[in-house]
């Protein structure tokens, strides 16, 4: 899901973008700094590309780390079960892939609704991104050593 709303966030944004995007305002919302929209476009899609190639890299060589080598709570309990220890590390790099594919559409759909001429640019009603962004991947990041202190049979 999170790839099919990225890439919509991006064919949606790009065709709204003028050609150059404002991407810095200052305290009374005049344009600071602006970006070809072509720069953006590719940006976004060098970001995707490598956020997805290298989690799904990482998770693939996690698979081959012993499990002696991992630092984990509940290590003895884990150590017996490590197909779903598998089985939770590679959730939670899909996780971690999407969190960031969302971040980024989001990201992308807000620099399209900045760069709108139908409408006054106010800033503020923007400034929830960065709020909710941290919290994604603060959700994100803390559910791994959450599940790994619950032991393999608890989330049955």
């Amino acid at each position: 899901m999170s790839i099919v709303g990225f890439i919509l966030a991006l064919f949606s944004s790009y065709i709204s973008y003028p050609d150059q995007v404002t991407v810095r305002f200052d305290a009374l919302n005049h344009p600071l700094q602006t970006v070809n929209r072509e720069v953006i476009f590719y940006l976004a899609i060098a970001i995707f590309l490598i956020n997805n190639t290298l989690i799904n890299v990482v998770s693939k060589l996690f698979l081959r780390v012993p499990t002696a080598q991992i630092p984990m709570p509940n290590q003895d309990v884990w150590a017996a079960h490590r197909p779903k220890l598998d089985g939770v590390f590679k959730t939670w790099f899909s996780l971690l892939m999407s969190a960031i594919n969302t971040i980024l559409g989001l990201g992308l759909l807000v620099l399209s609704f900045l760069n709108r001429s139908d409408r006054p640019i106010r800033t503020v009603e923007y400034a929830w991104l960065l709020p909710l962004s941290t919290v994604i991947l603060i959700a994100v990041l803390a559910s791994l050593p959450i599940r790994l202190f619950m032991k393999p049979g608890d989330d049955e």
